[in-house]
């Protein structure tokens, strides 16, 4: 297996399965374990690396660090929701497709049907509502390829994303899924299966093939509303080839697409029907409550400004005014806001500076916010990809499976418990170590406290070198007679005599007051 491949392909580890369905099924027990939505959102968070120390880097070098927010993802309850609706649709879709049955096999080469149990979902949603990055998220969680050894010999595809044509043409689609299964698999089904030589029937009839042959667990459609550019019946075509995938190959499919989907998927009854299998998924703008507010405040703590500011109902009702609950642009106009206070030398952010940007830098989608900020369905049917969907039609009622607050705030006390640890461990150890080169006790304290608001290191040499100067400092204070030499100069002296008087090295009392460190100290084993 060469280096590219092995990006891509893990060996396969089988678990032992709980639900009854699952069991001595090896493309489901090579699958990781079904998740909690606690266990999902642990796994779907990602937090880009902060360091406050950026705030004082100069203004140009702060603008480069302002991106990184693009990166964050912090779960809500709609992506759990969608997370547990994909697991059970692999799974699911796999229980008829047993390796190890003989129907399966004889279905694979033809002799026999078997009844799949492949199913569909469709997730519609607002441009921008982050449609498209939490299936990707989602899908992170599973291995893209598993290797199964004797005696099953095969290349697990566990799932395939593409990306709808353009065009809307079934060819262009086809070609998409065996270059990237080509690019995964190190094959040539290009060049034996989608040159301009082939039709298009054997083309589908190839791809059907090879979805068997590499027990693909599910295919993901995105942009399903290019649909709407294709001529000839080709939305048509395609969508009952979706029908195709589901029933005859026993793959599952999810088709993701912003508002415009809806006249695609609704005009035909049956593909409407099949599109529910999990149940169909349209995620408008977030609304005004705790979802939003848990999501601002762990965005909120991404700021490269000089005078960070904390996090008020006034900032929060600006932000959410501007981008009217659409997650992508409340992002942007953070980010954006923080450019502007840095360029204008304000370098702090108020609401004021949220609404100032949003004028100035989002004039392209003020008309589609303006549009649901007011509410008139006359202006919203302008704006095809933000048009909400019909309420009462498609509103499903969940009860919630798990308490964000609680889980954050529980992982914020856990850093907090760790940060507070590490400073009452270096604060003690500083005092030690003052009190032990003679410095009164009510000094080391103030000194070794002063030491670790200002040290820009966690250091302990450095920690305490300052701890030492601001012992010096209050000495002076109190009028206490200065010494030719340097008050460091003098303490370690000290320390040597120590150790002379009570017959134990140098290094070991250095080490004991925290100037140095053993070598073995500084790694995990």
């Amino acid at each position: 297996m060469n280096d590219l491949l092995s990006n891509f392909v893990t060996k396969a580890e089988y678990k032992k399965q709980e639900v009854s369905d699952f069991k001595n099924n090896p493309l489901i027990e090579a699958l990781p374990p079904i998740l909690s939505p606690e266990e999902s959102y642990e796994a779907l968070c990602y937090f880009p690396p902060y360091d406050e120390n950026e705030m004082n880097l100069p203004t140009h070098i702060r603008y480069h660090a302002i991106p990184r927010i693009n990166k964050f993802f912090q779960p809500v309850m709609q992506h759990l929701d969608l997370e547990q609706r994909f697991s059970r649709l692999l799974r699911t879709g796999y229980v008829s497709r047993n390796p190890l049955s003989s129907e399966y096999n004889k279905a694979l080469h033809g002799i026999n049907d078997i009844r799949s149990t492949a199913s569909s979902m469709t997730l519609m949603g607002f441009s921008g509502i982050g449609k498209t990055t939490a299936i990707e998220r989602i899908l992170s969680l599973y291995p893209q390829v598993i290797l199964h050894k004797y005696p099953l010999n095969l290349m697990q595809v566990v799932w395939l994303k593409l990306n709808c044509p353009h065009d809307g043409s079934l060819k262009s689609l086809c070609m998409d899924f065996f270059l990237k299964m080509d690019q995964l698999l190190g094959t040539n089904y290009m060049d034996k299966f989608g040159g301009s030589r082939n039709s298009i029937s054997s083309m589908v009839t190839r791809m059907g093939q090879v979805a068997k042959l590499h027990c693909i667990g599910a295919i993901v459609i995105d942009e399903i509303q290019h649909l709407l550019a294709s001529k000839d019946n080709n939305s048509e075509k395609m969508m009952n080839y979706f029908v195709t995938i589901v029933n005859e190959f026993g793959v599952p499919v999810v088709m993701i697409g912003t508002m415009r989907a809806k006249v695609i998927l609704q005009q035909d009854f049956r593909q409407a029907r099949r599109g529910s299998g999990q149940g169909d998924m349209v995620w408008q703008q977030m609304n005004k409550d705790d979802d939003w507010d848990l999501l601002i405040e762990s965005l909120w703590e991404y700021q490269w400004l000089k005078y960070k500011v904390d996090l008020t109902d006034e900032l929060n009702e600006a932000l959410y005014e501007e981008s009217q609950g659409i997650v992508d642009i409340a992002v942007k106009l953070f980010a954006l806001a923080q450019g502007r206070a840095i360029e204008t030398g304000q370098e702090s952010i108020t609401p004021n500076t949220i609404r100032q940007v949003a004028k100035d830098d989002l004039k392209l989608v003020q008309p589609m916010l303006n549009a649901l900020r007011n509410g008139h369905l006359s202006e919203l049917e302008k704006y095809a990809d933000i048009m909400p969907m019909d309420i009462e039609e498609y509103l499903v009622l969940h009860e919630p499976k798990v308490n964000l607050r609680a889980t954050i705030q529980k992982k914020k006390e856990i850093q907090s418990q760790k940060r507070n640890e590490k400073v009452d461990n270096n604060l003690e150890k500083l005092i030690s170590g003052l009190s032990m080169l003679g410095v009164n006790v009510e000094i080391a304290e103030k000194s070794s406290i002063k030491a670790i608001k200002y040290c820009q290191s966690d250091s302990m040499t450095e920690l305490m070198a300052l701890a030492i100067k601001y012992s010096d400092e209050f000495k002076g204070k109190k009028g206490t007679k200065r010494i030719n030499k340097s008050n460091s100069d003098v303490l370690l002296l000290k320390l040597f005599e120590k150790a002379k008087k009570n017959k134990i090295s140098n290094f070991e009392v250095l080490k004991e007051a925290g100037y140095i460190k053993s070598p073995v100290d500084e790694f995990t084993i």
